[in-house]
């Protein structure tokens, strides 16, 4: 009896397994820094793909700011119900494109010792849905070097940016 139980569950794990199919994870994001200082993201999704969800919330690390409570979100997601239609854009982090129809919430500015995560999901023509991610620090940003992103949790310069999502793609 104990064999069929644990063949049993062992049959039901492998199916979920194999059956279950979860987003593929893509470096198609990156941030940095332009010359006055203004965070800038760029999502770069892949041919003719449209992203249906993108947001940016953040978390306090460790060594948050005590001046500020660390209880409160910095960053933004769409407004309750409305359709999004996320596409290839480079904008200022915290002024998302319009079409995105976004509410905001807590200080729209980085702010030390925060954990931060821009975050786009949706449909992959001829795929699995992807879910891109690119997570960062305000430390992060202010350790690039001119010409350089921060994407795929490192600095890197734009060109190796654009060849990682060639990559991709």
């Amino acid at each position: 009896m104990r064999r069929t139980g644990v063949a049993a569950v062992g049959a039901v794990a492998g199916c979920l397994l194999l059956g279950g199919c979860s987003p593929a994870q893509l470096s198609l994001a990156a941030v940095r820094l332009d010359g006055d200082g203004t965070p800038v993201a760029t999502v770069r999704l892949c041919g003719g793909d449209h992203g249906s969800r993108a947001e940016l919330h953040s978390w306090p690390t460790d060594d948050a700011d005590a001046s500020e409570p660390a209880t409160e979100d910095t960053g933004w997601w769409p407004d309750y119900g409305e359709q999004v239609e996320v596409s290839t854009a480079t904008f200022p982090l915290f002024s998302p494109p319009a079409a995105w129809h976004t509410e905001a919430t807590g200080p729209q500015r980085l702010r030390p010792g925060r954990t931060y995560a821009l975050d786009v999901t949706g449909p992959r023509s001829g795929w699995s849905p992807y879910d891109v991610w690119v997570y960062f620090t305000t430390e992060d940003l202010n350790r690039l070097k001119p010409g350089q992103v921060w994407a795929d949790s490192r600095a890197m310069s734009r060109d190796a940016f654009d060849d990682l999502v060639d990559d991709k793609c």
